[in-house]
């Protein structure tokens, strides 16, 4: 059988992480050099998640075996070994805790192969070598600091550019993640 499986990231996190592969020197690998919003796929997501589940369905509820799944990834570095296992029971799969890392040079070498087309993109996830939770106790950034943050970064004209595409993905965000898996 199927079943779609979509992870989600909130906006404030993903968009100026995004944003990285439009400046040196990540801009030399992507060759793109500025970000666009249509692109994003935020509202897409949603439209193709509205259309794969039941309208009968609504937020918080547990998905029925034939409705699509969605991971908030927030939820999963929260915990990656209870929700890859909350996943792997949805999915009737077997779970192992070695889902959560992958040491070995030559998983790096198919990953590196699969995404050689998306360059400059995935470095941080090609890199790494499995799924750690985040440190307990992390507090939540307001909008206030995300701004101060990204102003330091990219300078005060991309910030606000920063500002107003997460919050135009932003309910969209909040629609979906009002559907996540949770354990």
């Amino acid at each position: 059988s199927f079943r779609f499986v979509f992870l989600i990231r909130k906006p404030s996190s993903a968009i100026p992480s995004l944003y990285r592969c439009f400046v040196p020197p990540l801009n030399s690998i992507t060759d793109v050099h500025d970000i666009d919003p249509t692109e994003l796929g935020y509202r897409e997501l949603r439209i193709l998640f509205d259309y794969l589940h039941p309208p009968t369905s609504s937020p918080g509820k547990s998905a029925p075996a034939d409705e699509p799944l969605l991971i908030d990834a927030d939820d999963l570095l929260a915990d990656p070994h209870a929700m890859i296992q909350s996943l792997c029971s949805h999915l009737s799969i077997p779970y192992s805790p070695s889902m959560l890392s992958w040491p070995a040079k030559e998983d790096h070498d198919i990953a590196k192969s699969l995404f050689q087309k998306y360059a400059g993109y995935h470095e941080d996830a090609l890199h790494s070598t499995g799924l750690e939770p985040k440190p307990p106790g992390q507090k939540l950034k307001s909008r206030e600091e995300e701004d101060e943050e990204w102003e330091e970064k990219f300078g005060v004209e991309v910030a606000r550019k920063l500002r107003e595409i997460v919050d135009m993905c932003q309910e969209d965000y909040e629609y979906l993640r009002g559907f996540r898996m949770r354990v």
